[in-house]
């Protein structure tokens, strides 16, 4: 292990305090950070009167990322935010954390947290599932990550992708997902693939089309699409349907015979009664591979059937799955055990199915990709292998 492994040691100014010896054996091997609430031993870095690792994580440069983390809260058994959504080895001092504690003895302590950054975080779900991640991202903060080639990726592709880059990042996206399974994001704001106005339906084909292209040239075996629908304003579902249908089954086939799947996504549909039909209409023009994805989340906030409802119909034909949280209020894209849904109810349907749909997480922060694997090990176990 070199000697410049970020290790952060996350307490309060009683916890840092006790922990002198800890942190001057850690301070002698490696570059270590305090951090937490202020007080009379001052962190390196204070996180203010309600601390919060994910967003000091999501706010601090790449050269001082944790590579493990000790958490001197441990004993106490005190909750500290986004303590599991660190992208390293959390290991609690004085009582267990997330991935096991530290041995009491301060120089045994300091070595076991340096073992631990050099293995890593291993995470069993990590392999076993896509991450959400617009293909603009690639290129920024999150290249790095994207390079680790921890998991699969489903590649956002909305308009500002679409008219914001070129060959040539496509090529640089291309090689950075290579040898790892793609799936893609269609657009889709504002986008009606059904309405009855021909320009609208036009602009929409278009625009899928354009992703379509796009998702193939990634190697992507499954895309993902939104209906558009909304009931206020297309008061006939069977109508709406086999408008997207005709509208789109060029798309769709042209995918398929690429080798991508399209599944259509549950977003504002009160029930799941116009994705079955669009499901039906879209095979009626000679498109052999449509399914659905099933968005746990919105179902529990957006739509008027249970989340069961849209499990028992559309689970025969499912594709993919895409797995957050929330509360029923908002569509707050929380970790899995964060909300109110009940995962033990899925994890039981999931393993009954005779084949695993594709298993999406969909964080809007890096902390709550972390802290979403680690919950479906809490949550479901490991996986089978």
């Amino acid at each position: 292990m070199t000697k410049q492994a970020v290790i952060w040691v996350v307490g309060d100014a009683g916890e840092r305090g006790r922990a002198e010896a800890l942190l001057d054996a850690l301070r002698g091997q490696g570059a270590c950070f305090t951090l937490g609430q202020p007080g009379e031993v001052p962190p390196d870095l204070d996180l203010g009167p309600e601390p919060d690792l994910g967003l000091a994580l999501e706010s601090c440069p790449q050269g001082l990322r944790p590579a493990a983390c000790a958490w001197l809260g441990a004993e106490a058994g005190r909750a500290q935010a986004g303590l599991d959504g660190l992208p390293c080895p959390v290991l609690g001092w004085g009582g267990p954390g997330p991935e096991g504690r530290l041995p009491d003895e301060p120089l045994s302590a300091a070595r076991d947290l340096f073992k631990a950054a050099e293995t890593g975080l291993e995470l069993a779900w990590a392999s076993r599932v896509q991450a959400n991640m617009p293909l603009m991202m690639l290129f920024e903060r999150y290249q790095p990550l994207v390079a680790a080639n921890i998991f699969n990726l489903e590649v956002g592709l909305d308009f500002r992708t679409l008219d914001g880059l070129g060959p040539e990042e496509l090529g640089r996206a291309r090689s950075l997902l290579a040898g790892r399974r793609v799936t893609v994001h269609l657009p889709f704001g504002d986008l009606a693939p059904g309405s009855p106005d021909p320009k609208v339906r036009g602009v929409a084909a278009l625009r899928l089309g354009q992703a379509a292209t796009w998702a193939l040239e990634l190697g992507a075996v499954q895309a993902v699409m939104h209906l558009g629908y909304d009931r206020r304003m297309h008061p006939d579902p069977a109508e709406y349907a086999e408008r997207l249908a005709r509208n789109l089954w060029p798309l769709a086939v042209r995918l398929n015979q690429g080798g991508c799947r399209l599944a259509l996504e549950n977003v504002f549909e009160p029930d799941p009664r116009v994705l079955l039909l669009a499901r039906r209409a879209l095979m009626d023009q000679g498109v052999s591979q449509v399914g659905f994805c099933l968005d746990v989340g919105h179902a529990q906030v957006f739509s008027q059937s249970s989340p069961q409802e849209f499990w028992e119909a559309l689970s025969p034909y499912l594709f993919e799955m895409h797995l957050h949280d929330n509360d029923g209020q908002g569509d707050l894209h929380l970790p899995p055990g964060q909300g109110g849904l009940d995962w033990s109810w899925l994890g039981r349907q999931l393993a009954a199915l005779a084949e695993t749909p594709i298993l999406t997480l969909e964080p809007h922060r890096e902390s709550h990709l972390w802290a979403s694997l680690r919950a479906l090990e809490r949550l479901w176990g490991r996986p089978a292998d």
